[in-house]
């Protein structure tokens, strides 16, 4: 989703302990924040308990969020973490501990069927697909937020927890990867993005 002009006065009067400012904000970004929790796992009620747990927390502590100056990458990166510790909870008597850089993040790319013939969708959709088995977790949820959610680098920075700049190699070096394994196709890797990441699952 876009980000709203007026969301920075509606998180103001929320840390302020306006219930209405409250629900606004509940409801202007629970979709959005319900299909990037799609991306780590498909279990739709572990994802609204979660999102519910994190806007009760939202509450207790919104004394001490006045000074969040871009909701949107901050709700983004509270979900994130509670989703990864989820993922880390679910893990432990499987001995097999995640970091932030392996982790499970899902990305599927449908195609529009109206814009190619069917026979080249099926051959590209094959070689984007196999183009993203190269990609880490990180880099395909790199792509997921830039492309899909259209949040800038510096939104990306902050739910990652990098520095710009290393926000920019990880984006450039999924691109990168992406171009070497599509061959000439990597001449429209920007417009195949921009076509066909979509939010499927």
């Amino acid at each position: 989703m876009k980000l709203l002009e007026h969301d920075n006065q509606e998180w103001n009067n929320f840390c302020a302990g306006n219930r209405t400012s409250f629900k606004v904000i509940y409801e202007n970004y629970f979709n959005s924040l319900f299909l990037y929790g799609l991306r780590f796992t498909d279990n739709h009620e572990v994802i609204k308990d979660i999102i519910q747990n994190l806007f009760f927390k939202l509450w207790e502590n919104r004394k001490s969020l006045q000074d969040i100056k871009q909701p949107r990458s901050y709700l983004h990166r509270a979900l994130r973490n509670l989703l990864l510790n989820s993922q880390r909870d679910s893990k432990q008597y499987l001995h097999e501990p995640i970091d932030e850089e392996h982790y499970s993040f899902q990305l599927d790319l449908p195609i529009e069927s109206t814009i190619i013939r069917e026979e080249e969708r099926l051959e590209i959709h094959k070689q984007l697909k196999d183009a993203f088995r190269h990609l880490t977790s990180k880099q395909k949820e790199m792509l997921y937020l830039k492309y899909v959610k259209q949040l800038s680098f510096e939104e990306i920075s902050e739910i990652f927890g990098i520095s710009i700049k290393g926000t920019y190699k990880l984006h450039q070096r999924a691109i990168q990867s992406l171009r070497a394994q599509l061959g000439h196709m990597g001449n429209s890797l920007f417009s195949l993005i921009v076509l066909y990441f979509q939010i499927v699952k």
